[in-house]
């Protein structure tokens, strides 16, 4: 048992370490995304290999431990996992956060998360809409973007939800670290901000959206307050990066 303790002490810095990665991608050296192409279908798949190349290659460039977002999402990420005792534990209590959980920790409300880029794209796409379909694109990239990070840090990580006991433990077969919800719900936020630079309006909407939808996982039980963050940042990132 002491084993299994001291290993999960050790996973944290591992996982922080892993979470840099990621978020750190997406601002490396400064640089602007790429434009579409004119040929959305043709170029998406070599697109998001890029992406997902760049995502993973990241702490092998220098330039990664040269920007000070790497080192402030670093910080975040590790005060998170202060708060996956008390704090997550008192909000999973908290009844009054039922109505808000029954809508956005709901199935319904992952399915129209990821049907939205789906069906801005179609409308798009069949309806001739050339910036409708850009910005279907961007939003379909960036949460496919998302489902593979959250996948492949999920699987590493192994974390035990909350429901299964406040054990915190990673390398269980469990999926908890970090919350696909919010991995994917701060991509779209993101990919729509800096979409639409003109419109000031909608950082006062989107970005509430997203966090409501962290908050959520962690008052509704499904994921601690690290995981949420962690995954809040990561969207962030892709969605910042994808555009």
């Amino acid at each position: 048992m002491h084993g299994k303790n001291r290993l999960n002490r050790i996973s944290l810095p591992f996982f922080l370490g892993l979470s840099v990665l990621i978020l750190s991608g997406g601002f490396m050296l400064g640089e602007e995304p790429d434009t579409i192409e004119t040929d959305q279908l043709k170029e998406f798949a070599p697109r998001l290999w890029q992406a997902q190349k760049r995502i993973w290659t990241s702490p092998l460039k220098s330039q990664t431990w040269e920007h000070p977002v790497s080192w402030i999402f670093a910080g975040t990420v590790a005060g998170s996992f202060t708060l996956d005792d008390g704090f997550s534990r008192d909000l999973r209590e908290n009844h009054s956060f039922g109505d808000l959980n029954r809508v956005l920790a709901s199935r319904q409300a992952e399915l129209v998360m990821w049907a939205i880029p789906v069906a801005t794209m179609a409308v798009g796409e069949i309806g001739d809409f050339d910036q409708t379909a850009e910005y279907g694109w961007k939003l379909t990239e960036g949460a496919v973007n998302a489902f593979l990070v959250s996948r492949l840090m999920k699987l590493a990580a192994g974390r035990s939800r909350p429901h299964n006991g406040d054990n915190y433990n990673f390398f269980s077969g469990g999926d908890s670290f970090p919350s696909g919800h919010s991995i994917l719900a701060w991509t779209l936020a993101e990919t729509t901000v800096r979409h639409y630079p003109g419109r000031k309006w909608i950082p006062w909407v989107a970005y509430p959206l997203a966090g409501l939808v962290a908050f959520s996982r962690i008052s509704s039980g499904n994921h601690y307050a690290s995981d949420a963050v962690t995954g809040s940042l990561i969207g962030f990132s892709i969605g910042h990066w994808a555009n």
